[in-house]
């Protein structure tokens, strides 16, 4: 072993010597997965979601990091929330010996030795090129695609790079919009060995910080951060049916102010962190694993009997690891080491008879540390391993990205998976499938000693949420069956095996029905301050072999992407009262100036089959701006700041907003105090009625409640005067 360890640290040195020029010429780069219901950042590196750490680091605007359901940035209470973010970062990790020398690589998932945040480009990982790729049916100005491939992924990302270790990367990601199929990303990994020596000892491994939804930690902490994960709240566990490693909370964190509200029904539901995240392999590379005696590989006496298959090859998976999210090089080396296996295994019908058949599908292959389940949730380890990998040779592997409402449904409670209990908890570590419809009670848990929640007793799912499609389960099943290209199958019962399950580790991608897309939507304003939404009629001619035909159209609002979506009508097609001069125009009556408005426009099939929301576009109601300055009013006035406003507003809290009306379209707003202090001024240069206001001073300080007076002045030099009142 310490051979090893000298050889990885000269190969460490070696690094640290290359050509600076060498290093700087590549360039880190990122496209965003954005089509589907699951949000995500892919860089060219390895990374994604973020530069990996314990969450400290926060978010940054428009970097997704695993956001289901998307779009959830919001301001409350003055307090900005990035949103429903489920993961720390992830990456990919490779080890392998070449001439002798053990070299490490960490493409993503890796901190320095205090758990800061470190780079890995050109350290880990020389980034070649990234591509987008949308194969959308509907082009942006709305006609059909002529090209549309109904056989691939509406949405694609092909990233590449290059390892110290000598071993170049593809990374192939695709995203759906389709419902049923709209919340899962799957990747797959091509690796190919660029040396003109063998890859020996060689293992992949993903590593993940999960830590479901952000907004809800900062609701409750006012922070993002590994170690509340270690507070009762979040679990590890491990779904061996579906070789599915996640994350759920314990009890959804339900909202102490909106719960009531958010609950309705078309909103976002009143529990926080109701998401369950993880990681399922697809498919693991097979024919280059070494066979007994091609490896350096130390294995137990113990567990030596069990460990390799009917080809003298290596029962997957090697690594399933639970730990914290300081996940140091050191740390990692210990766990692709093929002199020190860091997970134990399944070794007798004692510790799997609960979950197998009667062949004992798992003895021989890794636990998940689930002793780590609860105390260390955050940090996932998930190899393969060891291969054998001749110059020139490439080898395969696909993942998917998962998320779901909550771990199971309310029937999933019969069937057990590993996770749930605490350090010391006697074996088998197996516990009934948590979900939100009945809590269930666990004897290990803390006090209360509960997991999973009642609340869809009472209350409807949120409307991201496909009625048939709830839990993590049931998306992974919806994942291997897109990968597989085969019939949906419920892997409760019936282990899937990534293994056989395509040829050469290549999606079939091959859905069974495609639905009518969305049409593209265009909002403007009016005279009237009335939005105008517009559409065209071609989703109408959309057919592919595996389409039924357009039946109708649900024309949709709302004040936040997250919800309450509100149907404003339901439009059929060639609709008289709508469609004129071959355009569907609907004026939305409800919008007021000054509001931030959500639109969407949903289709329908004849079978009652409904698109994604793909158009869903936002739009600030306006009027054009007055000719000539006259009475200028603030509304509301007074403002009373638990007025009870709602909606979204990017630029503040709605419920501070003030806004000035009758403007022209070049002014100038000074705002003073009572004693004729001058607290802000605004400059008005936009062809619209009126200027919102967040009371937020030149100072940047929250006006207290008084009098307040403003005086406006337009270029003309024509001026107008007035006052409002701020109550607390």
């Amino acid at each position: 072993m310490e051979k090893f360890k000298i050889k990885y640290f000269v190969w460490v040195i070696l690094i640290s010597l290359l050509p600076v020029s060498l290093l700087q010429s590549q360039l880190r780069e990122f496209r965003i997965h954005t089509r589907g219901m699951l949000h995500q950042t892919v860089y060219n590196t390895g990374e994604l979601g973020r530069t990996f750490d314990n969450g400290t680091a926060g978010m940054l605007k428009g970097y997704p990091s695993m956001e289901w359901p998307p779009n959830s940035y919001i301001i409350l209470d003055r307090k900005e929330y990035a949103g429903q973010h489920n993961s720390f970062g992830g990456g990919l990790y490779i080890a392998g010996t070449v001439n002798s020398v053990r070299q490490y690589v960490y493409c993503g998932a890796v901190t320095d030795n205090n758990g800061n945040a470190t780079q890995v480009e050109n350290v880990y990982s020389y980034p070649i090129s990234i591509e987008r790729i949308e194969n959308y049916p509907v082009l942006s100005n709305g006609d059909l695609n002529p090209d549309y491939n109904p056989d691939e992924a509406e949405e694609i990302i092909i990233a590449k790079w290059g390892t110290p270790l000598g071993v170049e990367v593809t990374r192939t990601s695709r995203a759906w919009s389709f419902p049923k199929h709209n919340s899962y990303i799957i990747y797959e990994y091509e690796l190919k060995n660029t040396n003109s020596s063998t890859l020996e000892d060689a293992f992949v491994a993903w590593g993940y910080g999960f830590c479901t939804s952000m907004f809800g930690y900062e609701r409750k902490y006012n922070r993002w951060a590994e170690a509340d994960t270690r507070s009762s709240d979040q679990f590890a566990r491990y779904d061996l049916k579906r070789y599915m490693t996640y994350n759920h909370d314990r009890i959804g964190k339900p909202d102490t102010i909106f719960f009531d509200l958010w609950s309705r029904p078309g909103d976002r539901g009143g529990l926080n962190s109701p998401q369950a995240a993880g990681l399922v392999m697809l498919y693991y590379d097979y024919d280059h694993l070494a066979v007994r005696g091609e490896t350096n590989l130390y294995v137990s006496p113990s567990d030596s009997g069990v460990v390799w298959d009917e080809n003298n090859k290596l029962k997957q998976p090697w690594l399933n690891r639970y730990e914290n999210c300081n996940l140091y090089p050191t740390k990692l080396q210990t766990w692709l080491d093929p002199l020190n296996r860091k997970s134990s295994v399944f070794k007798s019908r004692t510790d799997s008879i609960y979950f197998s058949d009667d062949n004992y599908y798992w003895i021989g292959r890794a636990k998940p540390s689930q002793t780590l389940g609860w105390s260390q949730p955050a940090g996932h380890g998930y190899g393969f391993g060891p291969y054998k990998l001749p110059a020139g040779e490439t080898m395969r592997f696909a993942v998917a990205e998962v998320v779901g409402y909550g771990p199971g449904v309310a029937s999933d409670s019969i069937y057990m998976d590993l996770g749930g209990g605490l350090r010391g908890e006697p074996e088998p570590y197996l516990h009934p499938v948590p979900s939100w419809y009945k809590a269930l009670t666990y004897p290990y848990v803390g006090t209360p000693p509960v997991i999973g929640s009642d609340y869809l007793q009472n209350h409807p799912l949120p409307w991201y949420v496909d009625p048939e499609v709830v839990s993590i389960r049931d998306v992974a099943d919806r994942a291997i069956q897109m990968f597989t290209g085969k019939p949906l199958v419920k892997h409760d019962t019936l282990q899937y095996e990534p293994r056989n399950s395509v040829p050469d580790g290549h999606g079939i991608y091959s859905p069974e029905n495609i639905p009518i897309p969305a049409p593209v939507i265009f909002v403007e304003n009016t005279q009237a301050a009335v939005n105008k939404i517009m559409w065209g009629p071609q989703v109408e001619e959309f057919t592919t072999p595996r389409t039924v035909g357009f039946n109708y159209y649900l024309a949709l609002r709302a004040t936040h992407p997250l919800g309450p979506w509100t149907l404003i009508d339901s439009i059929g097609k060639r609709d008289p009262r709508y469609f004129f001069d071959s355009l569907y125009v609907l004026l939305d009556s409800a919008s007021n100036i000054g509001d931030f408005c959500y639109y969407a426009v949903v289709s329908v099939d004849s079978l009652g089959g409904k698109s994604g929301m793909t158009n869903i576009t936002p739009h600030e109601t306006q009027a054009p701006a007055v000719t000539k300055l006259g009475k200028v009013y603030v509304v509301p006035n007074p403002l009373v700041v638990t007025n009870g406003l709602t909606g979204s507003d990017p630029n503040g809290e709605v419920t501070d907003r003030l806004q000035f009306y009758g403007l022209t379209e070049n002014c100038t707003i000074k705002i003073f105090s009572y004693s004729g202090q001058l607290i802000q001024t605004i400059e008005h240069n936009q062809d619209a009625v009126n200027n919102p206001w967040y009371q937020i001073s030149r100072n940047n300080q929250i006006l207290a409640s008084g009098v307040y007076f403003f005086v406006v002045e337009d270029k003309s030099g024509a001026k107008a005067t007035g006052k409002f009142v701020i109550i607390h």
